[in-house]
């Protein structure tokens, strides 16, 4: 369901409305900070908001992560409300967004609030469990263990699937997406989240110092993560840049790989296939062409001496052997008869990605989709398969894919 241009579906608001509700519940039942928190810190607090939120970290694959969580969970270790922690996240996302404008501006202050509410409760909670942890009898340090858990899990567990849920695409298998979300995130939430700890444990030491002293391991990881997600990139646009060889030859069409592997992706997703081999599905359907480049264009080439030509250029490559075996077994039915269930699978995707892109150039048309429909059909033993890549169709008539 759409509203004034948001997507309002239960499937992105009952995630959200949980976590609210499980944060006030938290927050009503736990236990008052053990000393006020300054108000010089809920000042500094909506500046490092507004600052750390303009600088997220990319992981390698998977979504942004905000680095002024890290700040927020430093605010519910230390005492603040859920609800002046969430007020904090919004003044915070506010003020960061009269320098960046983003598309996906109202979606973004929901995750960031949520996440506020749900680690300030849940730090609420934690604090009624025992006293808090002292390094010595004469130092400040300290931290209350329980929360710092709850906090920890939040950060690495329930943040990516809030993101997952709000900024997501939508898909049968939401826990799949979730999982896949938290193995792509993990090192950038566990820096966030060892960050906010370690400024809970000397804010008492440091005062005015602790948030900008949080900055210098949060602009670490960024920038560390940020060269291994450029290096991801790269070797992705290199792919990409692989599948347009054999336009070059004159042999395929324009952007069909592209279109392909795009196509390949979205059927992976919609079976619930897990993120690192809806990869190698996605790269097999760009490369699913790159046989003509072995062969002669006057040797008229059948399906499968293409597909055994496209797997031994690829498994040249190394580090490719899966997508090799892909590309061999979806031209191939010999290969394809012997393949393992996942690898024919993925290979039935990719053919039936192909087929459709052949067919259906223009999937708005009724009478293209109709024909490709009943090809897909008659040449493909799994229903499955087409019945997911005619759903990733019709949400491409409806509106753009998000990623």
């Amino acid at each position: 369901m759409i509203v004034g241009g948001l997507d309002v579906s239960p499937a992105r608001v009952l995630p959200v409305v949980s976590g609210v509700a499980v944060g006030a519940a938290a927050w009503w039942a736990g236990a008052g900070p053990e000393a006020p928190v300054a108000a010089y810190h809920v000042v500094l607090m909506v500046f490092a908001v507004a600052v750390t939120d303009l600088l997220p970290i990319q992981p390698p694959r998977g979504r942004p992560v905000p680095t002024s969580a890290a700040v927020i969970a430093t605010g519910a270790l230390i005492g603040v409300d859920a609800p002046l922690l969430a007020g904090l996240a919004a003044a915070g996302w506010a003020l960061a967004r009269l320098v960046d404008r983003r598309a996906d501006a109202v979606p973004s202050l929901v995750v960031a609030v949520a996440t506020a509410w749900l680690l300030g409760g849940l730090a609420a909670f934690g604090r009624t469990f025992g006293s808090a942890w002292q390094a010595s009898a004469d130092t400040e340090v300290g931290l209350h263990l329980a929360s710092a858990a709850m906090v920890v899990t939040v950060l690495i567990a329930l943040l990516p699937a809030l993101q997952v849920s709000v900024l997501g695409e939508l898909s049968r298998f939401p826990m799949r997406r979730i999982i896949d979300e938290i193995q792509a995130t993990w090192s950038a939430d566990l820096a966030i989240a060892s960050t906010a700890v370690m400024g809970a444990l000397v804010h008492r030491s440091l005062g005015v110092w602790t948030l900008p002293s949080m900055l210098v391991p949060l602009l670490a990881a960024r920038i560390g993560l940020d060269r291994f997600a450029g290096v991801t990139t790269a070797y992705d646009q290199t792919i990409r840049a692989m599948s347009r060889l054999p336009e070059q030859l004159g042999t395929v069409g324009p952007d069909h790989g592209v279109r392909v592997g795009q196509l390949a992706r979205g059927v992976a997703l919609e079976l619930g296939i897990d993120a690192a081999s809806t990869l190698e599905i996605e790269q097999a359907a760009y490369l699913h062409e790159l046989g003509h480049i072995r062969l002669e264009p006057e040797d008229e080439p059948t399906r499968a001496d293409l597909a055994q030509a496209g797997a031994r250029v690829i498994a040249s490559a190394g580090d490719l052997d899966q997508v090799a075996a892909i590309v061999a077994a979806h031209g191939d039915p010999a290969a394809l008869a012997s393949a393992d269930p996942a690898l024919a699978r993925a290979a039935r995707i990719v053919a039936a990605c192909c087929e459709a892109d052949r067919y259906a150039p223009d999937v708005s048309d009724v009478g293209q989709r109709q024909e490709v429909t009943v090809r897909l059909v008659r040449g493909t033993d799994d229903l499955d398969v087409v019945q997911a890549l005619l759903a990733v169709l019709d949400r491409s008539v409806k509106a753009p894919a998000r990623r």
